[in-house]
């Protein structure tokens, strides 16, 4: 697999592409998707596990502001009828890390 490192950074922007992991101060770490528009949280039980916070990703409609030292708010579709997106604010983001991204030729076949 051919991959870019990952790095940190203090802010997130909509029209960014790539995969962040979001660390906010209550401890929930959000993994915003904006490739494929998704974001999940997940929760640290012990040391090094990470469980899902959410039973399914949300769909996300648009970051409206993700930076360190400020509260994350990010609008997302649940899917409700007639509720075109909620707005969901996080605690204050603590650490913002890019994922490496995999290029696809190199990523391998994949598994059914």
């Amino acid at each position: 697999m051919v991959q870019t490192g990952s790095d940190s950074q203090d802010r997130v922007r909509d029209e960014m592409q790539g995969v962040f992991v979001v660390s906010t101060e209550d401890g929930v770490t959000h993994r915003l998707d904006l490739d494929q528009r998704q974001v999940i949280r997940m929760a640290e039980i012990r040391p090094g596990v990470l469980v899902a916070v959410d039973s399914a990703p949300a769909a996300l409609v648009a970051v409206a502001t993700c930076r360190v030292g400020a509260p994350m708010v990010l609008l997302i579709d649940r899917g409700a009828p007639d509720v075109w997106f909620t707005r969901r604010t996080c605690a204050t983001v603590s650490a913002i890390t890019r994922m490496p991204s995999v290029h696809p030729s190199s990523a391998g076949p994949l598994v059914p």
